[in-house]
């Protein structure tokens, strides 16, 4: 009898040894496949955590490149740019675009043309002269089509756009010497970068 009960008894506490075996097996299957799926949860976070990782990266690499700017090419002219003038101060607007068609005649490799100074009366009358700017549009302008006669017209494109704004400035000063003889300054020096455009032969 007493073999008997300790043989039950040793069945017992193989299957309860044998149950608990399964139930850990069970927990830790599930405990694995709840972390296999927290872990494709977050999957696609992480990955586009580090794609803007990447990106911020990148970004702040190309900044300096994209601040710098390579210099205008020194074997051929470029359009006037005049420097930057105080707002609302049109003598100093006037006075920047003046200088800025000088350079533009440097650049152009074009002699700025004698002027002769005006004051008073005279210089109201030469601001009255009647001047239509010249264009490329002008049916007696055939430069060759070739790129330094096309440069050549740009660069007169810009100087007589700024003559245009320097006259303008001018007329709203009235009677300012100063303003009207820069004003047939930028007049001839037109006149002047148009002529060389029309005449460019390849």
């Amino acid at each position: 009898m007493l073999q008997l009960l300790q043989g039950s008894a040793v069945n017992r506490e193989g299957r309860v040894d044998r149950g608990l075996d399964r139930g850990l097996d069970r927990g830790l299957d599930r405990g694995l496949d709840r972390g296999l799926g927290l872990a494709l949860d977050l999957l696609p976070g992480l990955v586009l955590a580090i794609a803007c990782a990447l990106a911020l990266v990148g970004c702040a690499g190309g900044h300096p490149a994209a601040r710098s700017s390579a210099p205008p090419p020194a074997d051929g002219p470029s359009p006037a740019l005049a420097p930057a003038a105080p707002a609302g101060d049109p003598r100093a607007e006037i006075d920047a675009l003046d200088r800025g068609i000088a350079a533009a005649l440097s650049r152009g490799q074009i002699a700025p043309p004698p002027v002769a100074a005006c004051s008073g009366a005279a210089c109201a009358t030469a601001m009255s002269a009647p001047f239509a700017t010249p264009t490329t549009a002008d049916p007696a302008c055939h430069p060759a089509p070739v790129e330094r006669c096309t440069d050549a017209c740009t660069l007169a494109a810009s100087i007589c756009r700024d003559h245009d704004r320097i006259c303008e400035l001018a007329r709203r000063l009235a009677g300012d010497d100063w303003a009207a003889n820069r004003c047939t300054s930028a007049r001839a020096s037109c006149q002047a970068a148009h002529e060389r455009c029309c005449s460019c032969a390849s």
